[in-house]
């Protein structure tokens, strides 16, 4: 068949099928193809644009090799599934800080601690003991007992006369019977006989009252590194000198045909 005479027949007929050769995609240059004109092809063709959701298969987590998931496409299960909470140790907590509501602790889960970890806070008393506390005090002297009063001029028996010491503090009393008169001069009038020395400061280092004749009341010094006494008048004389008893005071205060019975009572610091 000549050219002429195709041309005649396209003319005249139309192209067939078999009228048009095999042609190169390059000579495709508008237009769509259908659907079932496409060839099966490898991702690799596929080098731009997206997928609709439906284009796309389920896929293998062993597929995902990069990338991060967006925390809203994590369910709190797919990560719980995988943490075992009940064998946590302290080196699993590495930063932050655990609510004290989420703690709950044992006797036997706290170590020993050194005394220098505490450093604030009042321990309560239960948990003291009192040798912790006695282990740091010195030694206090408490005794009680017994002494015997002296007079510097005329005599008397003892009816009672006790003490009691408290550290440095001794507190004492007696009660006489005067069995021989005093010598009357113008001697001080001294009591002695105190259970301890006095402390040796000051001038005096305690007081006293005494109850004597006639409910005759007066007022008694210890003197300093002694255990003796100086007895005032009262409380408005210098005890120092002129406002000290003498012995003729003490003459007609205790004597032994009127069977007096002087009393008295001593506060001092001891040595």
């Amino acid at each position: 068949m000549t050219k002429a005479r195709d041309l005649a027949n396209i003319i005249s007929g139309g192209l067939t099928a078999d009228d048009i050769p095999a042609l190169p995609a390059s000579k495709i240059t508008s237009g769509s193809l259908g659907a079932d004109r496409i060839p099966d092809l490898p991702t690799s063709k596929i080098t731009s644009g997206a997928f609709a959701d439906a284009r796309i298969p389920d896929l293998a987590t062993s597929k995902i090799t990069s990338g991060t998931f967006a925390d809203a496409r994590l369910a709190s299960s797919n990560v719980t599934q995988h943490v075992d909470l009940t064998a946590l140790s302290a080196d699993n907590l590495t930063s932050g800080t655990v609510p004290s509501a989420r703690l709950s602790l044992s006797a036997s889960d706290v170590p020993d601690l050194a005394t220098s970890k505490i450093t604030s806070g009042t321990f309560a008393d239960a948990r003291i003991s009192s040798s912790s506390v006695t282990a740091h005090v010195s030694a206090t002297t408490n005794t009680t007992g017994t002494w015997t009063p002296t007079t510097s001029s005329g005599a008397w028996s003892v009816i009672e006369a006790r003490y009691m010491r408290i550290g440095d503090v001794c507190i004492c009393w007696a009660n006489v019977n005067s069995t021989s008169q005093a010598t009357s001069n113008s001697t001080d009038w001294v009591l002695g006989g105190l259970p301890f020395t006095a402390k040796n400061e000051g001038s005096y280092v305690g007081t006293g009252r005494g109850s004597w004749y006639a409910s005759y009341d007066t007022f008694v010094y210890v003197i300093k590194n002694t255990t003796t006494a100086y007895v005032s008048s009262n409380e408005s004389q210098d005890p120092h000198s002129t406002g000290r008893k003498k012995n003729s005071d003490a003459w007609w205060m205790h004597y032994a045909s009127g069977n007096r019975y002087p009393q008295f009572t001593i506060m001092y610091s001891v040595a």
